[in-house]
C-alpha cells in the first residue's frame, strides 16, 4: 500500500488476502486524487478473464467491502455495464466520485477493446492468466481519466494480483526480474516445508482453523506447491533437473563470495563450447566448502565462436576480478573440445591452452554422471551450512539450478529424464564439468603434460 510504483504486483497463496489489498489500493487512489472544483473524480478499470469470474470472485467482494459492511452502501452498481459507482463524502468536505469497471479481455484480440477506454489506474485480479498484450495496452488506458485539464490523475498505474505463474512464461520474468518501475510483494506461503501451517501467513485470522488442511488433503502435491506454498508451478516445461537438491535460501550467499588470492587451490573453470559458450567460476576453501564466484555467458540473442567468447568476455572478465598467475587457473572443459578440426588439427583445449592457461579433459560427458557429480555437491554440508555456496551476483546460474535447467517433456506429455537443451543449459553443462573436478572426477594431468608412450622396438624374443 504505501508503494508509489506505477506497477504493483502481489504474489500470495490462496486465501491470503490479496484481493482485498488490490481493492483498497484502489479505494485509497479515489480518495488520495487532487479535487477539481471540489470532487475527486476517477475511474479504474478491473479485468480478468471473462465476464462469468468478474462477477463469482470480484462482484462478491466489492458488495463485501462496500455495500454489506458499511454502516450505509457506499455506492451501488450499474449492471449495464458492470460498473459499480461511488459518491461519498471525504473528511475535508470534497465528495469522492469513483466507478470500478468491470472488464473481460484475455487474448490480443480483446485489446482493441480497451482502446476506448480511458481510466485512472487499473487492477488486473489473477493476472497469471491475462495474455501479456493485454497487459501492456491496459498500461496505456492509465493516466487518462480525470484529463490534465480537469487536473490530471494524481495516482495512474496498474496493480496485479495472483497465484504463483508457470516458470519460464512472460508473467515469471516480471516477477524474477521487474522493470524499474514495478514492485514485487511476495507473501509468506501458507505452508512451511514441512507441511505445517506457516504461523506467518497472511490473513489467518480470518480464515477457518481447518481451511488449508482441507485444501492439503483434497488436493495434488502439485498443486499444494503452487497455491498453498506459493511456488512457481512448471507449466508446459519439465520438472527443473535440481528441484529435489537446490534450495536458493541455502545455496545461494547473502553476499558476493570472493576468491582466496593467496589460497593453494587453483581457480577453477568449468566451460561448455558451442556458439554460445558459458564458464562458472569457483574455487575450493580451506574448509573443503566450493564457492563458485563467477559466471560468464553468451547471451541468448547473441552467437559467439569460442575463441571471441575467451577474448571478449572470459578473459577480461579474470583479468578483472581474479588476478591468479596462469599456472594456477585450471579449464576444465567438455571432452569434445579436445577433438581436433579435420581442417587444421587444431582444438578447443589448444585455444584455451595456448593463452597461457592449464586445461584438462572432464572424465566423462555422460549427463546422468555429470547431474550426479553437481548433486552430489548440492548435498554436501559443512558445519550444517552448504558444502556448495554460489555468490548472488551469479543470478543466471542461480535461475538453472532453481527452475532454467530441465528435463524434456515427451510428445505425450509424459515427463523424460533427458535434460532440455535451451540457454540455461550451456551454464548447467558448465557446471557439471566444474562439479565433476571437485567430486573426484576431474584431478587428471593437465592437457599436453600427459607422459609419452614408450617407444616400441623389435626384439628376438617375446613374452608368452
Amino acid at each position: 500500500m504505501a508503494s508509489r510504483k506505477f506497477i504493483k504486483l502481489i504474489l500470495g497463496p490462496i486465501g491470503s488476502g490479496k484481493s482485498t489489498v488490490a481493492l483498497i489500493d484502489l479505494l485509497g487512489r479515489a480518495f488520495e486524487q487532487v479535487p477539481y472544483n471540489n470532487v475527486r473524480r476517477t475511474k479504474f478499470i478491473i479485468l480478468r478473464n471473462t465476464v462469468q469470474q468478474l462477477k463469482s470472485t470480484v462482484k462478491p467482494l466489492i458488495d463485501a467491502w462496500f455495500v454489506t459492511l458499511p454502516e450505509s452502501p457506499m455506492g451501488a452498481w450499474r449492471l449495464s455495464d458492470n460498473t459499480f459507482e461511488i459518491k461519498a463524502r471525504a473528511a475535508d468536505g470534497t465528495v469522492v466520485h469513483t466507478e470500478f469497471i468491470l472488464m473481460a479481455a484475455d487474448t490480443p484480440d480483446d485489446v482493441r477493446r480497451l482502446l476506448s477506454v480511458e481510466c485512472s489506474a487499473a487492477w488486473v485480479e489473477e493476472c497469471r492468466e491475462v495474455d501479456p498484450e493485454v497487459f501492456a495496452g491496459l498500461q496505456g488506458r492509465t493516466a487518462r481519466f480525470p484529463s490534465k485539464k480537469a487536473g490530471g490523475v494524481t495516482y495512474p498505474g496498474v496493480i496485479c494480483s495472483t497465484n504463483p505463474p508457470p516458470l519460464g512464461g512472460f508473467w515469471h520474468d516480471l516477477i524474477t526480474h521487474p522493470p524499474t518501475n514495478a514492485s514485487i510483494h511476495v507473501q509468506p506461503s501458507a505452508l512451511l516445508e514441512d507441511g505445517s501451517i506457516n504461523p506467518k501467513a497472511e490473513n489467518l485470522e480470518n480464515l477457518d482453523a481447518d481451511y488449508y488442511d482441507n485444501l492439503i488433503a483434497a488436493n495434488s502435491p502439485g498443486w499444494v506447491d503452487v497455491y498453498l506454498k506459493n511456488q512457481f508451478g512448471p507449466g508446459n516445461m519439465g520438472q527443473p533437473v535440481y528441484k529435489a537438491s537446490f534450495k536458493r535460501s541455502f545455496h545461494v550467499a547473502e553476499a558476493p563470495l570472493l576468491p582466496v588470492l593467496q589460497s593453494v587451490n587453483s581457480l577453477i573453470i568449468g566451460m561448455d563450447n558451442g556458439l554460445q559458450a558459458a564458464a562458472l567460476i569457483g574455487q575450493q576453501d580451506a574448509r573443503g566448502r566450493v564457492n563458485i564466484l563467477d559466471e560468464c555467458y553468451v547471451p541468448e540473442d547473441e552467437t559467439m565462436g569460442v575463441e571471441t567468447f575467451l577474448d571478449r568476455k572470459l578473459l577480461p572478465l579474470l583479468r578483472e576480478k581474479y588476478p591468479f598467475k596462469l599456472e594456477n587457473v585450471v579449464f576444465l572443459l567438455d571432452p569434445a573440445c579436445f577433438q581436433r578440426s579435420q581442417v587444421n588439427e587444431d582444438c578447443i583445449a589448444m585455444a584455451v591452452q595456448r593463452r597461457g592457461f592449464s586445461v584438462r579433459k572432464a572424465p566423462t560427458n555422460d549427463p546422468e554422471r555429470r547431474i550426479g557429480a553437481v548433486e552430489t555437491l548440492l548435498a554436501r554440508q559443512i558445519d550444517g551450512k552448504a558444502g556448495f555456496l554460489i555468490s548472488p551476483t551469479c543470478r543466471y546460474f542461480i535461475e538453472a539450478c532453481e527452475w532454467g535447467y530441465r528435463y524434456k517433456k515427451a510428445s505425450s506429455g509424459m515427463p523424460t529424464l533427458t535434460p532440455d537443451k535451451t540457454h540455461h543449459s550451456h551454464l548447467s553443462d558448465a557446471g557439471q564439468y566444474l562439479a565433476l573436478h571437485f567430486t573426484g572426477g576431474g584431478a587428471g594431468p593437465a592437457y599436453g603434460q600427459m607422459s609419452k608412450a614408450r617407444t616400441i622396438t623389435k626384439h628376438n624374443y617375446a613374452y608368452v
